[in-house]
C-alpha cells in the first residue's frame, strides 16, 4: 500500500516543484583525452542515429521521433552527447519519471572506435550524479542477457542485477540492473580516471 501511495504522490507532484534538469556544456578529460559533453539538442539527432547504426550493426532501434520526443522534454528527460575534436562519439539518455523516486537509463551508445576508453563509465556516472541531484533514490537500466560486456560495465559503475525480464526483447530475455543513489558520494571522480573542467 505504501509503495502505491508513494507512486501516486510522485505522479501528482507538480512539475514546477521538481528540480530543473539543467546541464551545461563542459570539457571533461577521460584517459588523457579532452572531450566536450553537452545536453543534446534536436540538430544532434542525425549524428545520434549514425552512432546507433554503427553500434547496432545497421539497425536503428530508436527513431528520429523517439529521440526528438525525449530531447524536447527538458523537464523530465536528459540526453547527453560527447564530442571529440568536433565529432560526436557517444551519447546517453535518461528518463527521470520512470517510477517513484527512480530514473531509468533509456539509451547509451559509444562509437566502436571509442569503446573501452572510459566513455561509457563516464556517461553512466554523469547520469548517476544528475539523478541524485534530481532527488531520485534509484537509477535503473535494462540490458540483453547475452550482452556480457555491457553487464560488466554496469557492474563497474556500481549497478546490481535485480530482475530477469522474460522475453523483454523480441529474441531474448532482458536483465534489469539498479543503482542505489542513497548515501552515495558521487563528487570525487578523479580516481576513476576522469575529471571535469567547466567552460
Amino acid at each position: 500500500m505504501k509503495k502505491y501511495k508513494d507512486k501516486l504522490l510522485t505522479l501528482l507532484k507538480p512539475v514546477q516543484a521538481r528540480p530543473n534538469l539543467d546541464f551545461g556544456c563542459h570539457n571533461i578529460v577521460v584517459e588523457d583525452k579532452n572531450y566536450l559533453i553537452c545536453r543534446a539538442i534536436v540538430p544532434d539527432i542525425a549524428e545520434m542515429l549514425e552512432i546507433e547504426s554503427a553500434v547496432y550493426a545497421g539497425d536503428q532501434p530508436w527513431s528520429y521521433e523517439d529521440f526528438e520526443k525525449h530531447i524536447q522534454n527538458k523537464l523530465t528527460s536528459l540526453y547527453i552527447v560527447v564530442r571529440y575534436e568536433d565529432r560526436m562519439v557517444a551519447f546517453a539518455g535518461c528518463d527521470f519519471t520512470y517510477g517513484p523516486s527512480e530514473a531509468h537509463v533509456i539509451n547509451i551508445a559509444v562509437l566502436p572506435k571509442y569503446q573501452r576508453q572510459g566513455l561509457g563509465l563516464m556517461m553512466l556516472e554523469t547520469l548517476q550524479t544528475e539523478a541524485k541531484k534530481y532527488g531520485c533514490r534509484h537509477l535503473s537500466l535494462d540490458v540483453r542477457r547475452s550482452n556480457l560486456e555491457a553487464q560488466a560495465l554496469y557492474r563497474r559503475a556500481g549497478f546490481k542485477e535485480v530482475a530477469v525480464k522474460n522475453a523483454y526483447y523480441k529474441d531474448e530475455d532482458g536483465l534489469e540492473y539498479s543503482y542505489n543513489l542513497v548515501n552515495r558520494n558521487l563528487k570525487k571522480r578523479v580516481e576513476k580516471g576522469w575529471k571535469k573542467i567547466r567552460i
